[in-house]
């Protein structure tokens, strides 16, 4: 295939993957976001710089590389929420491009390599992932992760080394890269071990720290290393993959029924990023499978290989109804979410306009999935006050005395009613 034609199947592509998630564009941000925006938008670069560089574990869970995209775009784009989307719109094309590009390297034939790559920029596990600016740092890590890859795979290790280390900065998850890394070196690579000392030396280091000095001791950030744990995750993770319940455990099949070694390499890497996930019950979300799944992609470009081009077009064209229909479900739910999100926060912010000095807020109630974090985040945002004191209705010490704006959610009305007490 010729570069140009490559290039215009790869625009075709993207503006495909855009139709599809249009209604991106017309969401709003949750909790997380709005959290994040009203802290990281006072870091200074150095701060982050910093942050990037260090070689401690840290424990207020600062991801660096992820906030710094949170620091620049709050400075960039304020609450204009299209524009987020449109820069994790264009890392996850970056993404689904390196993606073809580590298959190619690893041998994969062009059409079996893009079978992979669209099999990523479309699945609809990756949904909240492409549409959610919280997870940037999962779109993040898998960036710095696949360039890590492809770095060492043409022999410049050093910089391998450097993405790697950007790819933990992002999220924790870039613990396992050089485990993958070790698996390119058995069936790639020419046993040359001792290049991965360092990046081993860096994973064993982060690892013990995040394990040793996790603050997170019986919550639902805490690992949880017993079987319950193990039959809980696994089962919602294997869900994902062909988004049928259970289906995802046949995977393994792959492994004995293959002899392709890409078909191995993929479902090798998927596997262990997704392992630290095996063991964190509290926290299932689709999305974290976002960097697991560029295994898949691998794993799924060596089994087009084998099956060749007709069975995969069946096996796309058996997927598409159940791929809309799963779109559809997400969309639909998250938009209805983030109209509620857009009222409340468009109300407080018309009200701060009006009232700028207050001496605390109180809430009653909030928009469904909006946690007590992102009202807080919210009303330090809109205010532009980090010191303002937010509580709850009813909660222990709530503000009771000098200008308190009382933020009352009507969840049948879908709206917000502020009035102002002194």
């Amino acid at each position: 295939m010729s570069k140009r034609r490559g290039v215009v199947l790869f625009v075709a592509l993207a503006a495909l993957f855009l139709a599809a998630n249009r209604g991106a564009y017309r969401g709003y941000f949750q909790d997380d976001e709005l959290d994040t925006l009203s802290w990281a938008r006072y870091g200074a670069f150095t701060d982050y710089l910093k942050g990037a560089a260090s070689p401690v574990f840290q424990e207020n869970n600062f991801r660096p590389a992820g906030h710094f995209y949170f620091h620049e775009a709050e400075y960039l784009f304020g609450l204009d929420f299209p524009k987020y989307v449109a820069v994790i719109h264009l890392f996850h094309l970056l993404n689904v491009w390196l993606v073809w590009a580590l298959a190619r390297r690893l041998g994969a034939s062009t059409v079996a390599a893009g079978a992979g790559a669209v099999l990523f920029a479309f699945h609809m596990a990756l949904f909240d992932a492409v549409w959610k600016p919280m997870y940037v740092f999962d779109v993040l890590c898998a960036t710095f992760c696949l360039v890590s890859l492809l770095l060492y795979a043409q022999g410049r290790w050093a910089w391998s080394f450097v993405s790697f280390w950007l790819a933990y900065k992002a999220k924790e998850l870039a613990v396992m890269l050089p485990v993958v890394l070790g698996c390119y070196e058995l069936w790639f690579g020419g046993w040359r071990w001792k290049r991965l000392i360092p990046f081993f030396a860096v994973s064993l280091s982060f690892g013990l720290q995040g394990l040793l000095m996790n603050p997170n001791k019986d919550n639902e950030y805490t690992f949880r290393f017993t079987a319950a744990a193990l039959a809980k995750t696994s089962v919602f993770y294997a869900g994902l993959v062909f988004l049928v319940p259970y289906l995802g455990f046949v995977l393994p099949l792959g492994l004995a029924v293959h002899r392709n070694r890409r078909v191995w390499f993929g479902l090798a890497t998927m596997g262990l990023f997704l392992f630290p996930l095996l063991f964190l019950p509290g926290r299932l979300f689709a999305a974290y499978c976002y960097l697991p799944f560029t295994g898949l992609a691998i794993a799924f470009a060596g089994i087009a290989e084998g099956v060749g081009l007709v069975w995969v077009a069946v096996f796309f064209l058996a997927c598409l109804p159940l791929d809309v229909h799963w779109l559809r479900l997400q969309e639909r739910a998250t938009l209805r979410r983030d109209d509620d999100a857009r009222e409340w926060v468009g109300t407080v912010r018309a009200f701060a306009k009006d009232n700028p000095v207050v001496d605390g807020v109180v809430a009653e109630g909030a928009p469904e999935g909006f946690a007590r974090w992102g009202v807080e985040g919210a009303v330090k945002y809109i205010f532009r006050r980090v010191d303002i004191k937010v509580s709850y209705l009813g909660d222990p010490g709530m503000l009771e005395s000098g200008r308190v704006a009382l933020l009352k959610w009507d969840g049948v009305g879908h709206r917000l009613e502020i009035t102002e007490e002194e």
